[in-house]
Order: structure tokens, then C-alpha cells, then sequence
């Protein structure tokens, strides 16, 4: 018995895989509104897509410390720049 429902599930993800995922967001989207609220669920929402970018960066080997001090080299005036 439950070696049959272990492979429904898992039959029902491998077919429409990407629908059922964006079902299951919605709903965890949608309740999360209804607690917390809708701003609230937009920080934590862009909290984790910084999180996510941030992490893919390091995960590709770039040396994300290094380009963040070159990028603020060339934004900030000389008076400001530490070297």
C-alpha cells in the first residue's frame, strides 16, 4: 500500500512537474499573504531573491567580494575611497 502511493506521487510529479510546482507556490504565496500580510511577504519574498543571486555568484566561483570593491571604486568620489 504504501509502496503504491510512493509511486503515485511520485509518477504525479514526473508528469506536468513544472504546473504542480507553480501550484504549490501559489498556495504557499497566497497563504503567506493571509498571515503576514502583503508587504511582509514581499520583503521576505526579495530577501530571498537577493539571497539567491548572491548565492548563485558564489557558487559560480566569482569573486563577488572583489567585483563589489571595483564597482564601488568607480562610483564613489576620491575623497571617499578608502585607497
Amino acid at each position: 500500500m504504501i509502496e503504491a502511493i510512493k509511486n503515485f506521487v511520485i509518477d504525479l510529479f514526473e508528469s506536468h512537474r513544472t504546473r504542480k510546482i507553480g501550484f504549490v507556490t501559489g498556495l504557499v504565496t497566497g497563504g503567506a499573504i493571509l498571515l503576514l500580510g502583503f508587504f511582509n511577504t514581499l520583503f521576505i519574498f526579495l530577501c530571498g531573491v537577493v539571497g539567491l543571486f548572491v548565492g548563485s555568484r558564489f557558487d559560480s566561483k566569482d569573486d563577488l567580494v572583489d567585483k563589489i570593491i571595483r564597482k564601488l571604486d568607480e562610483i564613489l568620489p576620491e575623497n571617499i575611497q578608502r585607497w
